[in-house]
Order: C-alpha cells, then structure tokens, then sequence
C-alpha cells in the first residue's frame, strides 16, 4: 500500500502532505492530555512490532501479496490520537530510510496509511463497542472487522487520490474495482493479525489496552513493553521468508502501467545492507536497525512535543 513517486500529481500529492502535517498536529495535541513516561514506552514498542509486521509479506493469491498497515491495530491498543502519530512515524522511517514509498508520496502515505486507517479503525471498534459491549471475545472481534474495514477503506482513499491526480489514464472503475477487491484479501488479513495481537494483550495486560483501559488489570506479572519487544524480535526472524509477491498497489500499477519513479534511499532499501551477502543476516539486522531508529525517533518526539505543550 506504499505509494511510490510517480503515481499521483504534486497538487494532489501536497494537498495530502498538509493534511497529513494538520492531522498529526491535531493528534499530539489530544495525545498530550494523558501521555506519560509508561505511554511514550508503549508507543515506541507499539511501533516497533508494526514496523516488523510490515516487513513480512503474506500471499492472497494470483501472485500477489499484502501486509500489515497497523492503523487499526495502533488505535485500538494505543488510542486514536497515539496510535495514529506511532503509525505516521513508522511511515516516514520507512520512506527516509528503507525507500518504502515515494518521499513525494509521503503525505499520500501518511494520510492512507495511518490517518484513513486510524479513524476509521476506531469509529468501526468504537461503535461496535457501544452496540456488542466490551467483553474480551467482543472485543476481539470487532477489531476483526475493524482492521479488515480499515484496509478497504485506505485503498478506496488511493482511488479518489487517482481519481483527482492520476498519472496515467485508466479508467477509475477498473481501478476501483482491482484496488477493492484485493485489498479486501488483503483487509482479511489485517483482521485475523489484529485480532489476534489484541486478544494476546487483552489476556496479560488488559489494563494497558485503551480500548479496554477501564477494564480490571489482569496478568500484571507480564511487562508488556518486555512482551511486545519479545513478540518484534520473534516476528523479525520470520521476516526473510516473507512472500516475494508484489503487494496489492504493485500488482495493479503493473497491470496498469503506473508511472513508478525509483524512491531514493538515505541510507538502506528494500530493507537489506548492501555489504552484507547473506539476505537472511541482511534482512534481520536492517530490520534491528530500523526498530532501534524507530524507538528511539518516537521516544524524542513524544517527549519534545509533550514538553512544549
């Protein structure tokens, strides 16, 4: 779901970037009236697992693959406000550094990816909150359905961005369609991963969940910043035997024949190290290195902006 340089017009493509930028502002703005020191660490682990969860491709058929974009998964255990700032900043690290998406689609990213999914991920749990009840079993899966929702929502985001600033001329209908339908695959995906990483946390600190944050705290002998770091490092092992396939934006842009600009990478791409040979050693250590940054970056911004509030 990563829009690379090429597909939709600068008008369009910064028109996003503002609304991007306003939105984070909104979101650290509301996230400061209850961030603290325990929230800030949870974020940054937060962010690191779906930081990994994005690196490793399933198949959804046809020789196409999808993964994570995490923004239902990040409200729901973060908030609205915080998880949708954990997810931008994972968007913007892996533009910088590891070229995953165009840097003049960042704010196109930013505002599908994290945006798109965070609040429609939350009103979709929220509701079915208010109407299902907050039962653990309730819970869980309405973020089923809350990450599946997400992801079709963010590719219909993609097609009224190609339908104000496209680069090539196919018809919207048949990029409609194609975009749906895969990344309604894809959405079952998302669905079935955030719920299961939501019903994991809801049985070890269901204290520390924000949908839940009300609830009675259960399994208090369990950090979760240790548990999240634990399940990071677990998944990046499982990385380099991600599906090869293109994802459901790269299938379509080849079937299409989407202008694709190569992004440039500051430091890293593909999330490999060039001197290293061995693709499994390679993989793993540019994904370390991409936590470590990410962590790190959230823990400074949370802390900066919170201090200037």
């Amino acid at each position: 779901m990563h829009v690379p340089d090429g597909f939709i017009n600068a008008p369009v493509s910064a028109t996003a970037g503002l609304i991007s930028m306003g939105s984070l502002w909104v979101s650290t703005k509301a996230s400061n009236k209850f961030l603290g020191d325990k929230f800030i660490a949870i974020a940054g682990m937060m962010s690191a697992l779906i930081f990994v969860l994005q690196m490793i491709n399933f198949p959804i058929g046809a020789g196409t693959s999808g993964h994570l974009l995490g923004g239902a998964l990040a409200v729901i255990i973060l908030g609205p406000s915080l998880g949708i700032i954990c997810v931008s900043i994972v968007v913007i690290i892996q533009a910088f550094i590891f070229a995953d998406g165009g840097l003049s689609a960042l704010g196109i990213n930013i505002l599908n990816m994290s945006i798109v999914t965070g609040l429609i991920g939350w009103f979709v749990i929220d509701t079915w909150k208010k109407i299902f009840g907050d039962k653990n079993f309730s819970l869980i899966l309405g973020s089923f359905v809350a990450g599946m929702i997400s992801v079709v929502m963010s590719s219909v985001a993609f097609v009224v961005e190609y339908a104000l600033g496209g680069t090539v001329s196919v018809a919207i209908s048949s990029v409609f369609i194609a975009m749906v339908t895969s990344h309604f695959l894809i959405g079952i995906g998302e669905g079935v991963i955030t719920a299961f990483i939501l019903s994991l946390l809801l049985k070890v600190r269901s204290d520390l969940v924000f949908i839940s944050i009300n609830k009675e705290a259960k399994g208090k002998s369990v950090p979760l910043i240790g548990l999240l770091l634990f399940l990071s490092l677990g998944l990046l092992m499982i990385a380099p035997f991600a599906s090869s396939s293109p994802d459901g934006l790269e299938t379509i842009a080849q079937d299409f024949n989407f202008s694709n600009q190569k992004s440039i990478a500051m430091f890293l791409e593909d999330y490999s190290i060039p001197l290293i040979s061995n693709s499994f050693i390679s993989i793993i250590l540019s994904g370390i290195l991409g936590v470590s940054i990410l962590v790190v970056f959230i823990n400074l911004y949370l802390n900066l902006t919170r201090k200037k509030s």
